[in-house]
C-alpha cells in the first residue's frame, strides 16, 4: 500500500501542477462558499508548490468574524516535528519553517482551531485524502479531535478527485471538500 501511495503522490503532484497552471486564480472562487458554516477559529495554510490557495476564503471568513490561524511545525521530543497552530492575521510577518512552509512567528500564541483547512494532493467523496506522506495533518487532526469537536475541510481542485483514495487506519477523513467548482459534502 505504501508503494502505491508513493506512486500516487508523485502522479498527483504533477497533475495538480497542471491544474494550477491552467487556473491560477481558482482560489478566488472559494469565496463563493464563505457562507458555509464556519465560526470560531479557522486554521488555513500558506500555499506552497501548486496548492490551491485558501487565502481569498480566509480573508472572507475573517471579514465574517472568524479568527484565523496557520499551522506551524515545532520540534518534537525525541526528534522530528509536530504540527500545532498559531494565531494569524492576513498581513502578519511569516517565518520560513521546516519543509519550506511559511508559518507565524514563534511569538504568536498557540490556538486550537474549530475548522482546519487541509491542502490536498487527491481526495474522494468519502472524505479520503492524500497528502504529502508526513502524517502531520493526520496527527494534528487526531490530537485536536481528542481536545474538542472540530471540522476538517479539504481544499483542492475539482480535478484532484479520485474514485477512491487508499487509506490506512491512522488517516483522518475530511468532513467537507471545497473546490473551485463547489463544495462536496461527505
Amino acid at each position: 500500500m505504501m508503494t502505491d501511495k508513493s506512486l500516487l503522490r508523485t502522479e498527483m503532484k504533477s497533475h495538480r501542477a497542471v491544474l494550477a497552471q491552467a487556473d491560477p486564480t481558482a482560489g478566488d472562487r472559494l469565496t463563493q462558499m464563505a457562507d458555509i458554516d464556519a465560526a470560531g477559529v479557522v486554521a488555513g495554510y500558506w500555499p506552497i508548490q501548486s496548492e490551491l490557495s485558501p487565502l481569498p476564503l480566509m480573508q472572507k471568513l475573517s471579514e465574517q468574524g472568524c479568527m484565523l490561524a496557520l499551522p506551524c511545525l515545532i520540534p518534537a521530543e525525541g526528534g522530528g516535528y509536530v504540527m500545532a497552530f498559531r494565531r494569524f492575521e492576513l498581513g502578519d510577518h511569516l517565518e520560513l519553517g521546516p519543509y519550506g512552509i511559511s508559518q507565524p512567528d514563534a511569538d504568536k500564541p498557540m490556538i486550537l482551531p474549530d475548522v482546519v483547512l487541509v491542502p490536498l494532493l487527491a481526495f474522494d467523496r468519502r472524505g479520503g485524502r492524500l497528502g504529502y506522506g508526513g502524517g502531520f495533518y493526520d496527527r494534528a487532526l487526531d490530537f485536536l479531535k481528542s481536545q474538542k469537536e472540530i471540522k476538517a475541510w479539504g481544499i483542492g481542485f475539482a480535478g484532484q478527485e479520485l474514485d477512491e483514495v487508499p487509506l490506512e487506519p491512522h488517516d483522518q477523513r475530511l468532513d467537507l471538500i471545497l473546490t473551485e467548482a463547489g463544495a462536496i459534502h461527505r
